[in-house]
């Protein structure tokens, strides 16, 4: 990947997309009600992440119940099973689901995307690059 994409990936570029606008407590309190056996991680500073997929490699993700898009994050704010420290950056699994409120469901975990982030596509070796 050259710097100027790496660049993009990491500035928000893309299309505009609008994450929960709760305040970090309350959309921990509300992902808890709405998912209780669910691990969850606050972050911001978000792009999701379309993946550029052959049509075997998206045939092999949707008879799992996946979607070639993932979530790439610059700031953990709150993770509830302590693997990340806040200011942290992660990179989400695939995608099982995904909410207008800024809910990004994972197999494992729900990640709330707080605030404001962008949406791009991105290729498999640039994926490898943001490792």
């Amino acid at each position: 990947m050259n710097l100027a994409r790496l660049a993009q990936l990491v500035d928000g570029h893309g299309e505009p997309v609008n994450g929960c606008d709760l305040p970090p407590d309350d959309a921990q309190a509300l992902a808890h009600t709405r998912f209780p056996n669910l691990s969850t991680c606050l972050v911001r500073d978000w792009t999701i992440l379309d993946l550029e997929t052959t049509s075997d490699e998206m045939e092999a993700l949707r008879d799992r119940g996946l979607e070639p898009v993932m979530v790439y994050a610059l700031n953990v704010v709150f993770d509830s099973r302590g693997r990340f420290n806040a200011g942290d950056w992660v990179r989400s699994s695939f995608q099982l689901s995904f909410e207008d409120n800024g809910f990004f469901l994972t197999k494992n975990t729900l990640y709330v995307l707080l605030g404001k982030g962008a949406r791009q596509r991105i290729t498999v070796s640039d994926l490898i690059s943001l490792q």
